[in-house]
């Protein structure tokens, strides 16, 4: 009770500065309000005294306490999350200062299918963390895992879901929900099949309001040379509307659905709210007969509250396959989280996932 107060406090301190500036706050000026320095012991928020002035963590400077007691009690929670805050300010200062992050992508092709593998780590190799700094071997790893999360969710799920897919020609994703993230560095998804031998032909469809509108459906993506050279055909199309408008003039029956970090939970679905009706209204529009659809979330509350939400609206009989389950398959990039959801400083993109199915007609 006492974090959702303090959340919707701050959260309204950054709703009323924007409307007394007349303008949108920048992401700079909201982080003042939205990670104050504050205690960070659970349910303290204290700015300090003039006896007792606040500490800061002089390693990732994300937090801070007011006592040695407080600091004392929260030592050891705090031991397994500072690298990450540190790793997520550097983070943060490169896509700031140079460019959003886009390491090469491995280029190696599977002869044979092997399948899924226990963590994302089995991928992309995991640097150890042999200096006090934050290395460039991090930050590669990081970005990298960040990009390669998508498509190694879908190999991941495929791989339980549908028992023919080690001897498949032929795949089509629909991504909806797709916004800048998805599209940006687009031959990512190619990934997919290169893990697939035997596929030929792979169709990845991107769906989502926030899409700018192409002139021609079909987006130009080069393929790579070993895929070329195997004569695969690998189509990348865009629909800038949502699913529900795109079903209407696009009949076609994907393999699987993926909707990347959804927040189904986060819109109001009383009636005239715009941002529901422009979003995630007809939620069973993402079910396909015989399709598995596959939905992430940052975190573990939200993932709850957003199966729940789905599980309302969807008005179809549904198989739920995972639960609301910590996805092997997530981004190691650690973003900071203001909401400390279940007392975490820190989440990560496609953190939680869900996959359900239609059941009947």
């Amino acid at each position: 009770k006492d974090r959702v107060q303090w959340n919707t406090f701050r959260m309204n301190a950054v709703k009323t500065c924007s409307v007394m500036l007349s303008r949108a706050l920048s992401l700079v000026e909201q982080e003042m309000f939205l990670f104050p320095r504050v205690c960070r012991m659970a349910g303290c928020h204290s700015t300090g005294t003039s006896s007792e002035q606040l500490q800061d963590c002089p390693t990732c400077y994300c937090v801070t306490w007011c006592s040695d007691m407080h600091r004392e009690e929260m030592v050891d929670q705090h031991n397994t999350v500072c690298r990450e805050l540190r790793l997520a300010r550097v983070a943060d200062r490169y896509e700031c200062q140079v460019s959003v992050g886009l390491p090469s992508l491995p280029s190696n092709l599977d002869k044979e299918y092997l399948g899924t593998a226990p963590d994302i780590t089995h991928f992309v190799d995991k640097p150890w963390a042999v200096k006090e700094e934050i290395t460039k071997e991090e930050l590669d790893f990081a970005f990298l895992t960040n990009q390669l999360s998508g498509p190694l969710t879908l190999l991941d799920v495929a791989s339980r879901f549908l028992p023919d897919l080690s001897t498949r020609t032929s795949l089509t994703v629909h991504i909806a929900g797709s916004s800048l993230y998805e599209m940006m560095g687009i031959i990512k998804w190619e990934y997919l099949a290169h893990r697939l031998p035997n596929i030929t032909s792979m169709q990845l469809v991107f769906i989502g309001p926030e899409l700018e509108q192409e002139e021609e459906e079909q987006v130009p993506v080069p393929q790579c040379g070993d895929c070329t050279t195997l004569r695969r055909s690998i189509t990348y199309q865009t629909h800038s509307t949502t699913y529900q408008e795109m079903r209407k003039v696009d009949s076609t029956i994907p393999d699987l659905v993926l909707v990347q970090n959804c927040g189904f939970s986060e819109y109001s679905t009383e009636a005239g709210s715009t941002e529901w009706e422009e979003g995630w209204a007809g939620l069973g529009h993402l079910l396909h007969q015989g399709s598995i659809l596959i939905f992430t979330s940052y975190t573990k509350g939200e993932a709850v509250t957003d199966l729940a939400r789905f599980l309302e609206h969807c008005d179809k009989e549904v198989e739920v396959l995972v639960r609301c389950e910590e996805n092997n398959m997530r981004s190691h990039r650690p973003i900071r989280d203001w909401e400390q959801d279940r007392d975490k400083d820190v989440f990560y993109s496609n953190q939680f996932i869900s996959v359900v199915k239609q059941v009947g007609n």
